[in-house]
């Protein structure tokens, strides 16, 4: 899931480029301010619905709900405009994908309904960042955001009160991957994952690293900026989900040390 969704955001970032080539690094003179204000923007967030979940935690997950469906709306539109030859096909297919969705999340909720729409919300998010940020702050990026998911599990712990929150209540912010195909996510709660067999990593978990995947090769358009960050990626997946006893373990740390290693590499052996 995780090559495919790398693969798919380089598919819509190539695409936004042919359309609008001064979209390649636009957010560059901004980057820095970017990269504080969704910084500061995820942790008032976070705080905000911890807050929320006290009195209204089944309420809640209809806020999430909205916002995963704006978000596939908007990687719609994009998908739309690579594929459409007419305003009627535009949006048809934007109407079709959001609304699909929409009926599935809020009416006939699955952890593979959760992990599509999960699957087409990373991929777009990472397209997106990926083509504004070089390289460079997208490594920033990474690095804070690594940071902070490393304090919010093992210092302050608000990510795993909420990774509970989530999984206790089917909220779309996981990736949901059981070990057999009859589970139903009404029955999974945080505390008989194990049992289930069940593995879970954070969207944000697989969007963030990705944008570093993007914009890599968006910057030097070789197939090593492609491999040598991916594989950083899945190497790290690999140690996170096989070395960590069944404990959560904020995902961040692993997977974006492995995707940074793996562009540092490409770099070397670009430049011998």
């Amino acid at each position: 899931m995780f090559i495919l969704s790398s693969l798919f955001s380089l598919y819509i970032s190539s695409n936004l480029i042919v359309s609008n080539p001064s979209l390649k690094g636009s957010g560059d003179a901004m980057a820095p301010v970017y990269i504080i204000y969704y910084l500061i923007a995820v942790i008032a967030f976070t705080v905000l619905i911890l807050f929320l979940i006290k009195r209204y935690a089944k309420a809640i997950k209809y806020i999430f709900v909205l916002l995963i469906i704006y978000m596939i709306f908007f990687v719609s539109a994009i998908i739309a405009g690579i594929v459409s030859t007419s305003l009627i096909e535009y949006f048809s297919i934007i109407l079709f994908i959001t609304g699909l969705f929409a009926y599935l999340l809020i009416f006939h909720n699955e952890w593979y309904i959760m992990d599509a729409a999960g699957f087409l919300m990373v991929s777009g998010a990472a397209a997106v960042f990926g083509t504004f940020l070089n390289p460079y702050y997208a490594m920033v990026l990474l690095i804070a955001f690594a940071i902070y998911d490393y304090v919010s599990v093992y210092k302050t712990k608000h990510m795993v009160t909420l990774a509970r929150a989530a999984v206790d209540n089917s909220y779309p912010l996981l990736f949901v991957m059981p070990s057999r195909s009859g589970l139903k996510l009404q029955n999974l709660t945080f505390d008989n994952r194990g049992e289930n067999n069940v593995l879970m990593l954070g969207f944000g978990d697989m969007a963030i690293p990705e944008i570093l995947i993007v914009s890599s090769y968006i910057f030097d358009q070789r197939l090593i900026f492609i491999i040598l960050p991916l594989a950083g990626a899945i190497m790290a997946l690999i140690v996170l989900f096989f070395f960590n006893n069944g404990k959560p373990a904020p995902g961040l740390p692993y997977i974006n040390t492995g995707v940074i290693a793996g562009f540092l590499l490409s770099l070397l052996i670009s430049f011998i």
